[in-house]
C-alpha cells in the first residue's frame, strides 16, 4: 500500500483495531503449540512441574496479550491508544509532525521492548530509517509516523 505522505492531525480518527492475517495466524499458532506442549507435558509427565509450567506460560500470554492495542480513540486535545491494561495518551499540543508511512519503513527495526505480529505490532523499536520509535498497531496499513518533541509513535489510523 502507497502511504499518503500528506496526511495531518484531522486525518487521525477514532478506530477499532483489527489484526492483519499474519498477526492472526501466528497469535493463533503460537497459541496452540504452547497449550499442546502442556497438554502433552502434563499427559506424560503429570504432577505439580507440569501444572506449574502450564501456569507460567498462561501468566506470560496473559501479560504479553494485555499490552496488545484495542484501539484509537482521538478528540480535541489526545490521541489516545487502549491497551487491554492501560493507555497510551499523546497530547496534540505536543506533536511537531504527522505523515503516512508505509510499512517498509519498519524494516530492520531491532526489538528493544514488545513484539511483531504475535498479538499484534507494539512495543519500543530502533532502526536507522526512523531512530527510536514506539509502535502500537494490529496490522501494517495505514500506518501513520507522529512525532513529538521527545518521542516517535507510529500507529494504525
Amino acid at each position: 500500500m502507497t502511504p499518503e505522505n500528506n496526511i495531518t492531525i484531522k486525518d487521525i480518527q477514532s478506530v477499532r483495531f483489527t489484526w492483519d492475517r499474519l498477526a492472526n495466524v501466528l497469535t493463533s499458532m503460537i497459541i496452540v503449540g504452547l497449550l499442546g506442549l502442556c497438554a502433552v507435558l502434563i499427559y506424560k509427565e503429570p504432577g505439580l512441574e507440569s501444572l506449574l509450567t502450564l501456569a507460567i506460560i498462561i501468566v506470560v500470554l496473559g501479560g504479553v496479550f494485555s499490552f496488545t492495542p484495542r484501539g484509537l480513540y482521538v478528540d480535541n486535545d489526545y490521541i489516545i491508544i487502549h491497551r487491554f491494561i492501560g493507555k497510551v495518551v499523546i497530547d496534540k499540543s505536543e506533536i511537531t509532525s504527522v505523515k503516512g508511512i508505509d510499512a517498509s519503513m519498519l524494516r530492520h527495526s531491532t526489538r528493544l521492548a514488545g513484539t511483531m505480529q504475535v498479538f499484534g505490532y507494539w512495543g519500543i523499536f530502533r532502526n536507522r530509517k526512523l531512530g527510536k520509535y514506539r509502535l502500537y498497531a494490529t496490522n501494517l496499513n495505514r500506518l501513520a509516523l507522529i512525532e513529538t518533541a521527545t518521542k516517535k509513535y507510529v500507529i494504525n489510523y
